[in-house]
């Protein structure tokens, strides 16, 4: 895969876009797509997750916790190095419990890429929460699948 500068920035920032639509929409394999197989996630707290099979699951796991979420990257930076690049990442997360309660959750990802022959992935993603807290649940309507 061959790319300039700004076509590499503009795939990283897709890569990062359909994370959080993958989020959103609940998908694991889109989601798994977006790591690389050695992939670290980081989620703060001493949780750290080694390779694209154990952070699959520490994610789909957490989500059965949430009947619904919405997540957001609405700013971020990315720096190209060739083959890698660096990013940082604001995100915005709204989700619903299962109990019926509803959180917002502010937070920041620090990011390490990197181009494979599939195009740029994840290779680390570390997780900093800067605000969590009460949402009203409102009404959810829900996508429609694809």
């Amino acid at each position: 895969m061959s790319g300039c500068g700004a076509e590499d920035e503009l795939a990283v920032r897709d890569l990062v876009a359909r994370y959080c639509d993958a989020v959103s929409r609940r998908d694991p394999v889109a989601w798994a797509g977006t790591w690389t197989d050695d992939a670290v996630w980081d989620l703060g707290g001493g949780r750290v997750v080694h390779g694209r099979a154990a952070v699959v699951e520490l994610w789909t796991s957490a989500l059965e916790r949430y009947p619904w979420v919405a997540q957001l990257a609405p700013t971020g930076t990315v720096q190209l190095d060739g083959g890698t690049a660096t990013g940082s990442w604001w995100v915005l997360e709204l989700n619903h419990r299962a109990d019926g309660t509803g959180a917002l959750h502010l937070g920041h990802y620090d990011d390490v890429y990197r181009r494979t022959d599939a195009g740029w992935r994840f290779a680390a993603r570390r997780h900093s929460m800067v605000y969590r807290g009460p949402l009203d649940p409102g009404t959810v309507v829900p996508l429609p699948p694809r």
